[in-house]
């Protein structure tokens, strides 16, 4: 696959890997004193090397769920948190046949010593700090991630500007993508856009309540989803304006 950078102002790096099919985002965060690295992707770029031509600050790495396209080359860091809840997903998708879904090309290894954590935690890199925000729902570990600083949030898969995908294993149920929802809406006033894992970018944060309506509509039972054959698997779709949920 190949990569692109984009500086995206404030000390934050864009850094895509794709190939002519996918395409996955990862951010890299600088502070005074450390460096932050949401999401690993595929794991067929020298991510290591290509986030050392950024920053000479020491690395961490936290991953926003244990997705193949999202770990992929989280064995090139030393130090890769993951929340706890996830730590199943990620054995699962750390196999290579799983890996091999998305891509022929050589892979780089997985890091197979995490750090877990547990409900949420601050992540301060020096006059910088990033706040986890958990939200379970296309996988039951997923957290979006709030740069306060700059009133930023990347929110891994949770709400792009696309389907969010509810029908897959480890994934938690619709309601609990619901709660989610809201709670992002509920600090809403903390960010003034958000930064997804895929598709297009920045996401204004009313795409969230496009989620909630959507949620709700279908949890109160005012709409039921088609029965769909999708690249992931036989589900119910519902879609409104630019986005849709698959359960």
């Amino acid at each position: 696959m190949k990569y692109r950078i984009d500086n995206i102002g404030n000390g934050t790096w864009l850094i895509e890997e794709y190939d002519k099919n996918m395409s996955v985002y990862m951010y890299l965060l600088e502070g005074k004193e450390k460096a932050l690295l949401i999401d690993t992707g595929f794991g067929t770029i020298p991510l290591k090397e290509i986030c050392k031509t950024l920053t000479n600050k020491p690395i961490m790495v936290i991953l926003t769920h244990g997705h193949a396209d999202h770990i992929g080359g989280s064995g090139q860091f030393e130090e890769v948190w993951l929340k706890r809840e996830d730590e199943k997903l990620y054995q699962l998708h750390a196999k290579e046949e799983i890996r091999r879904i998305f891509t022929k090309e050589p892979l780089f290894p997985v890091n197979e010593q995490l750090h877990y954590f547990e409900g949420d935690i601050t992540i301060p890199l020096g006059e910088r700090d990033i706040q986890t925000i958990s939200v379970p729902g296309h996988s039951v570990g997923s957290i979006c991630l709030l740069d306060k600083n700059n009133r930023l949030l990347y929110t891994g898969d949770t709400c792009c500007k696309a389907h969010v995908l509810l029908q897959l294993d480890y994934a938690a149920p619709l309601k609990e993508f619901r709660k989610s929802i809201q709670k992002l809406i509920g600090i809403s006033t903390q960010f003034d856009a958000t930064w997804p894992s895929h598709h297009k970018k920045p996401v204004e944060k009313e795409i969230l309540k496009d989620f909630l309506v959507v949620s709700d509509a279908i949890l109160s039972g005012q709409i039921q989803g088609k029965i769909v054959e999708l690249p992931m698997g036989k589900a119910r779709l519902v879609e409104y304006k630019e986005i849709g949920i698959e359960y």
